[in-house]
């Protein structure tokens, strides 16, 4: 309990802080990374009140729409913007609000079984049909979330040796993949310990976090970017953000 609180806290203090740099810059990435943040930080908040209180099905609902299904995509498309082209990245965006609508009127009517709330197992997913659209949206979206945020990672780091500019930018997604796959680690060993010890999610949760953390403060500190940069190299990449 106390490192999903952990977690949760620390999510939504990165998120002031990116949301803060939103509002300087205006610039969609750290928008879509403020929303991802937030479900992360609702989904610890569900999982230690699940944790303290006992597991219900509105507390699981919860708990697996955010944390489950939601949190890895959001962050990937902070990725998007960041990376790809205007066009592109809005469209994805209006794609995944559709999306989560869908999925969240799902997680709301899907039927529970509660006895299983009494394991790691149902309450990571075993407690629902595994035929549902949330059931499918949780694996399709983190399979496609996860390799937005490894590709971006690669795209970045290959932009950087291409053009010797944009060094923080490969730290930022460098280190944003490395949390988030800490995080979906912590859901697999999660399902191996048992309930009595589902704090080992929440201490990858903070684990996680803290370090997508040190990735975002990276961006605009560490490195120079190149005067000499090409339109068509970083500049032009990330017209979309």
């Amino acid at each position: 309990m106390v490192f999903a609180a952990v977690a949760s806290g620390l999510s939504a203090a990165f998120a002031v802080v990116v949301f803060l740099r939103f509002l300087r810059s205006r610039r969609p990435a750290f928008a879509a990374w403020t929303l991802g943040l937030l479900i992360f930080a609702g989904a610890a908040a569900f999982q230690a009140a699940g944790e303290t209180g006992g597991w219900s099905p509105a507390l699981f609902r919860g708990f697996y729409l955010l944390g489950g299904v939601l949190g890895v995509i959001y962050l990937a498309l902070g990725t998007i913007f960041l990376l790809a082209p205007r066009r592109v990245a809005w469209g994805c965006a209006f794609v995944l609000v559709a999306i989560t609508i869908v999925l969240a009127v799902d997680a709301a009517v899907i039927p529970v079984d509660a006895a299983k709330l009494t394991t790691a197992k149902g309450i990571l997913g075993d407690a629902i049909q595994q035929g549902s659209l949330l059931f499918i949206g949780v694996v399709f979206l983190n399979i496609i979330g996860t390799l937005v945020l490894v590709g971006g990672s690669a795209w970045s780091a290959y932009r950087f040796i291409r053009d010797r500019a944009g060094i923080d930018r490969v730290i930022c997604n460098v280190l944003l993949t490395i949390g988030a796959l800490i995080i979906a680690v912590g859901f697999s060993a999660a399902k191996t310990v048992g309930i009595a010890n589902l704090d080992v999610l929440g201490a990858y949760e903070a684990a996680g976090i803290a370090i997508m953390f040190g990735g975002f403060l990276a961006l605009g500190k560490v490195g120079v970017r190149s005067p000499a940069s090409s339109p068509s190299g970083p500049a032009r990449a990330t017209s979309g953000s």
